[in-house]
């Protein structure tokens, strides 16, 4: 498999075989946990960092999150050591081999080297204790994510060559994918975060498995796959992450809409809207919106368990896209400067807070709205935006002015929208003018 030119050794900084970590990370590290080093090394235990503080330290990305551990030492040893460091252990993970400590604000998970089996039907594993690092290593997911850094020495423990294919740019298992991905599915969704995450292009064999294997996720809850490709949608550019899942048959299975589309996925797109608000529900809709209407995007994200405001603000982003396209298409038919900017003002009304993820979705999809009309609009907002999403008067108001209660209060304020739609954004007073002339009109 041809690794990412954007992932070689030299643009990367690794040098397989001697670089380790900076003295900065060797210094940091060494504040923080030394001691606790120390008291395993002292009772004659081993102690290795794992996890993905390794493989991102090697990267040069600094020492990011809590600490993972594992060692020989059993569970119970380990909490005693622990305590000797720690203001506080904990013990809720001891059945799996893993103690919980916190010192100041240093988190680290401890856990006795392990070797694991699984049930078919099951992705929680049947733990048995190890003392040999290497088999602990072994069932980790990618050879990237199974290298260890032995302390006190320093010394880095990579037994499956991760850190060779960390530099070359390769997602790799330590052991066949087949297996690994039947014991545990989730790590199909983890492969595509990781060839986003670290610019790693998986092998074909690898590939190849997750293919086979897809059927597996039916055993993973609806919640576990949400939380994975939340994850893969809140990176800066995921779409590495989603033409994985596009091409190995992923995204079909996750998102149903998918399965038989004739569409192009907008991978590309999801990179390029990274610095609006609202990033994982707008990605959601352009990931969504080329196959399918917004009702059933939401049924999409109910079956996914996402939360209610992520599928609200979807739904709202997807109506808005709808809504920009077809009063562009309007306004343009009708030729008009007046008419164009009471849709302008159409549209601030009714969907400000979505316009710009509204028209990044539209884009994402190949279907730009007709510049004159997005310049228009954009002048519109700039202008008169703030003043349209909020009446200058409220019910009490109108009440006072106008005498009235009930459902005729909600009426006038209906009126009053329109009136400031065709003819622009009013102040308090204008407004009470306005409703006392239809009032009396009405009278009359």
């Amino acid at each position: 498999m041809t690794s990412n030119p954007a992932g070689s050794t030299s643009a990367r900084g690794l040098e397989p075989g001697t670089h380790v970590l900076s003295d900065d990370d060797r210094r940091e590290l060494l504040e923080r946990i030394e001691p606790l080093a120390a008291a395993f090394a002292d009772a004659g235990y081993r102690f290795f960092l794992v996890g993905g503080l390794v493989r991102d330290a090697l990267l040069g990305h600094g020492l990011t999150g809590d600490i993972d551990i594992t060692t020989d030492a059993i569970p119970d040893r380990i909490a005693e050591l622990a305590a000797g460091w720690a203001d506080t252990v904990w013990d809720q993970g001891k059945r799996f081999g893993t103690i919980g400590a916190r010192r100041g604000s240093t988190t680290v998970e401890i856990t006795t080297h392990r070797a694991e089996s699984y049930d078919s039907g099951s992705r929680k594993p049947h733990v048995r204790f190890s003392d040999d690092v290497a088999t602990d290593l072994s069932r980790r997911d990618f050879t990237v994510n199974a290298m260890a850094i032995e302390l006190p020495g320093w010394a880095l423990l990579d037994p499956f060559d991760g850190l060779t294919d960390l530099a070359a740019g390769v997602l790799r298992t330590p052991s066949p994918p087949e297996g690994l991905f039947a014991d545990d599915p989730l790590r199909m969704l983890r492969a595509a975060r990781f060839c986003a995450q670290l610019s790693l292009i998986a092998t074909s064999e690898l590939v190849a498995a997750v293919r086979s294997s897809r059927p597996r996720l039916a055993i993973v809850s609806r919640e576990r796959i949400q939380a994975e490709l939340t994850k893969l949608l809140e990176l800066p550019q995921p779409s590495a992450g989603v033409r994985f899942l596009y091409d190995t048959g992923l995204l079909g299975d996750l998102l149903p809409p998918w399965r038989h589309a004739d569409a192009a996925v907008p991978a590309a797109a999801l990179d390029d809207v990274a610095d609006l608000s609202d990033l994982v529900a707008l990605r959601w809709a352009i990931l969504l919106g080329p196959v399918c209407d917004e009702a059933a995007a939401t049924r999409c994200l109910s079956a996914l368990r996402c939360d209610n405001a992520t599928r609200r603000k979807a739904a709202a982003i997807l109506r808005a896209a709808r809504a920009l396209e077809v009063a562009a298409a309007t306004a343009t038919a009708l030729g008009d400067d007046a008419a164009w900017r009471m849709t302008a003002r159409q549209l601030i009304a009714d969907h400000e807070p979505e316009l710009d993820a509204a028209a990044a979705s539209l884009a994402a999809w190949g279907r730009a709205v007709h510049e004159p009309f997005a310049s228009l609009l954009a002048e519109v907002r700039a202008d008169e935006g703030a003043s349209l999403r909020h009446l200058p008067i409220d019910g009490r108001r109108v009440m006072e002015v106008l005498g009235i209660s009930g459902p005729a209060v909600g009426e006038a304020l209906e009126w009053l929208r329109i009136q400031q739609i065709e003819r622009g954004p009013l102040d308090a007073d204008e407004a009470c003018r306005l409703l006392t002339a239809r009032n009396q009109g009405r009278e009359h």
